[in-house]
């Protein structure tokens, strides 16, 4: 009989915390959808309103910013995503948060051709060793801020079984290979192949 009862109560104690874990996921997401919408209309006011309801704590303030930065990154907007790169410089990131964000903040600044910031966030990234994963981080850096080619030929056979997401950067990196290596002809093919694909996967993603 006692047997019975424990195992009771462990029933109803699992499934109190499942109940409750289903709903921590349900107001997450809701809260996070709100910040969403917020952040596409560019309503500051309403933004932080909603982040600093009482189910907003449910969501850390890094994905909070993490929606601003994800929007901005959208819509193509630079100075709101120098704000969210401010605000997380001040933040205290855990290294798994630091290696999913920094390779985005630093090819925004290798897209600027802003060297200085680019190389403070390669640093970073060498430091918690995700060139390791990241090859691409390396080839960027060496073409765009070192402006070698030493990446080159392994850059043409990644480029042979690269997704369709990924042709554009790649792409990119090897005209710039070939633009340090004064072959202009390459740069200027590269250059056009990277402006193809990249049209083509913003259609594909509007659809």
């Amino acid at each position: 009989m006692r047997t019975d009862l424990i195992i009771f109560f462990g029933v109803i104690i699992v499934d109190i915390v499942l109940v409750l874990e289903i709903m921590y996921f349900i107001i997450r997401r809701t809260v996070i959808n709100r910040l969403i919408q917020a952040a596409f209309e560019k309503n500051d006011g309403k933004f932080d309103s909603i982040a600093k309801s009482f189910f907003a704590k449910f969501v850390s303030g890094y994905d909070k910013e993490l929606v601003k930065f994800n929007v901005a990154s959208l819509q193509k907007d630079n100075g709101k995503i120098e704000e969210s790169i401010q605000r997380f410089e001040k933040m205290e990131l855990r290294d798994g948060q630091k290696k999913k964000l920094y390779p985005r903040i630093f090819y925004h600044y290798i897209d600027r051709n802003r060297k200085q910031e680019a190389k403070k966030y390669y640093e970073e990234l060498s430091r918690l060793g995700v060139y390791r994963s990241r090859k691409d981080v390396e080839m960027t850096y060496d073409a765009y801020v070192l402006e070698g080619h030493g990446y080159l030929d392994e850059a043409l056979e990644l480029l042979k079984k690269a997704k369709p997401e990924e042709l554009p950067t790649l792409e990119k990196a090897i005209s710039k290979m070939y633009e340090n290596k004064k072959i202009n002809s390459e740069a200027k093919k590269y250059e056009r192949l990277a402006q193809r694909h990249q049209r083509e996967l913003e259609s594909r993603q509007r659809r």
